[in-house]
């Protein structure tokens, strides 16, 4: 965990925020680099990628604050009651910054997932362009950001894994969150130099990340029809999102639609008794993300049997 990279000026350069900053560029990079080849004009291109910039990180950030609500809302309209509430963070006066402070940690991948495709649709429309194509050039992009982002998250300290007996388990320092969790839980004391073991959930997400660049790179080059690896990230990365959400340990901060406790997979997966292994709103937002999917692949692959889509050169 080092969430401050350095200061300038005497202003803190958070390491979260310049991960996403970077991800943002490769990404945006690689998608004009191969629009060119495919025939579409970069400054269309660099201009949906601006729109998508503002919207993945306002629907990332709007789904954070949904879940947490409790944590942004009583802050700036009432005090009191968020002090009740979280009495070890209590404020003396209101606070409406937090719903801006995305650099400290709060942002939802699936939720700026969901507010990119929303531009996307929007731009290409306006652009009377054909969506499909535009998707299977941008989608690799968002898998190498995820990589990016997610070392970011491993540096806020966000995002973290439950406790572990495995050889492979980061522990974190007495500032971080999950410190503070396993403080209020029980499993350490005050004077303890770090955190327990945990799941390198961070690290699991971000390989995904970089796993599935190469896997769409891969399909991308074989495709028989536009938007079949737009399908394939629909299909993949939510299954993969739903088995990491079993080792995350953050449970108020991805907040849950239910809870259901199965002890014979915590026990196969080496998980504390009584963690939680359904149903979170990322894993119901990946349901239903899947569901989509294989409703978009029928829809793609019957046009594509009238409109062939041409090779890529």
């Amino acid at each position: 965990m080092h969430p401050i990279w350095f200061n300038l000026f005497g202003y803190p350069i958070h390491l979260y925020a310049v991960m996403i900053a970077t991800g943002f560029v490769v990404g945006i990079w690689l998608a004009t680099r191969y629009a060119e080849r495919v025939g579409y004009d970069r400054d269309l291109v660099l201009d949906l990628c601006w729109w998508i910039l503002v919207a993945g990180l306002v629907g990332s950030r709007v789904l954070f604050i949904v879940v947490n609500w409790d944590q942004y809302y009583y802050p700036c309209v009432d005090v009191a009651y968020f002090n009740q509430l979280y009495p070890d963070d209590a404020i003396s006066e209101p606070d409406c910054t937090r719903l801006l402070r995305f650099w400290n940690g709060g942002l939802v991948f699936l939720g700026g997932v969901i507010g990119a495709v929303l531009i996307i649709i929007w731009f290409m429309r306006r652009e009377r362009l054909p969506i499909l194509p535009m998707t299977d050039v941008l989608i690799p992009s968002l898998a190498i950001g995820q990589f990016f982002g997610r070392l970011g998250c491993l540096a806020a300290g966000c995002c973290w894994g439950k406790p572990t007996g495995t050889g492979w388990g980061l522990t974190f320092p007495p500032r971080s969150m999950v410190f503070h969790q396993h403080l209020d839980e029980g499993l350490l004391t005050a004077a303890a130099d770090h955190s327990l073991p945990v799941h390198a959930t961070q690290l699991y997400d971000s390989l995904v990340g970089l796993l599935l660049f190469g896997v769409l790179i891969w399909i991308r080059q074989r495709k028989r029809y536009h938007g079949q690896v737009f399908v394939w990230w629909l299909l993949l990365y939510p299954l993969a999102r739903s088995t990491i959400e079993l080792f995350r340990g953050d449970d108020a901060e991805r907040g849950f639609v239910f809870q259901v406790i199965s002890e014979p997979l915590n026990q196969l997966l080496g998980l504390p008794t009584g963690s939680v292994t359904f149903l979170s709103t990322s894993q119901l937002i990946s349901l239903c993300i899947v569901g989509g999917a294989l409703v978009l692949r029928h829809y793609a692959r019957k046009r594509a049997t009238l409109t062939p889509a041409p090779a890529d050169t």
